[in-house]
């Protein structure tokens, strides 16, 4: 009798631990991706960019550290750090630096920015939540973009975002984490631009 009251206890709880996954909604699900991001003491993520649209950015392999809304990115071509007040892009090709919040659309990759992009002005719908949650997102007003955005469902942290074009019905651009892991020990000097480092390069303000 005591097995099978244990038994039942077992059942009931897996029940609710289900029904409370399948009932998030994509939206709850960002937001918990984002809260969780915002709350890591040092994140690291080694990510890639591809695209079948041509550019001599992509596609591209970086590195992204970050520290609650800070960040570095850094890759071959382009740098950026933001030190929670002032954002630096540096480009090293043309040697110059770029201070202020301009429009580096390609570089709000931290997850915080990311997600916060699908949050607004965009239809979202959670089309599985097995292993992983697969969000399916829609701009509102544009009809033949879609993103599928991939969390994992254990750590919440961004696996991969594909970017479909319904008119060619094919996977225009994407973005994939290679490694991911967190409360590492990374100096604060990362977040915190240094001219110094910078000999001969222009600043663009």
């Amino acid at each position: 009798m005591v097995n099978k009251l244990k038994t039942l206890k077992t059942l009931v709880f897996l029940i609710f631990m289900i029904n409370s996954v399948l009932s998030q909604s994509a939206e709850d699900i960002l937001e918990i991706a984002i809260n969780k991001s915002l709350e890591l003491n040092n994140s690291y993520y080694k990510f890639r960019v591809e695209s079948v649209i041509d550019s001599p950015l992509v596609p591209m392999t970086g590195e992204l550290y970050t520290r609650g809304e800070k960040y570095f990115v850094d890759t071959e071509n382009i740098d950026q750090i933001y030190d929670g007040e002032t954002m630096f892009t540096i480009v090293h090709e043309n040697q110059e630096i770029l201070i202020g919040n301009f429009d580096m659309s390609l570089f709000s990759l931290t997850p915080y920015k990311i997600l916060n992009f699908f949050l607004e002005d965009h239809s979202l719908s959670v089309i599985t939540n097995s292993k992983k949650h697969i969000i399916e997102a829609k701009r509102i007003n544009e009809n033949n973009i879609i993103y599928f955005i991939s969390i994992n469902s254990i750590n919440h942290s961004i696996e991969k975002i594909e970017m479909k074009d319904t008119i060619s019905d094919s996977i225009i651009n994407s973005f994939l984490t290679l490694t991911y892991d967190y409360n590492l020990s990374v100096p604060e000097s990362l977040f915190k631009f240094d001219i110094n480092n910078y000999e001969n390069y222009t600043i663009v303000k």
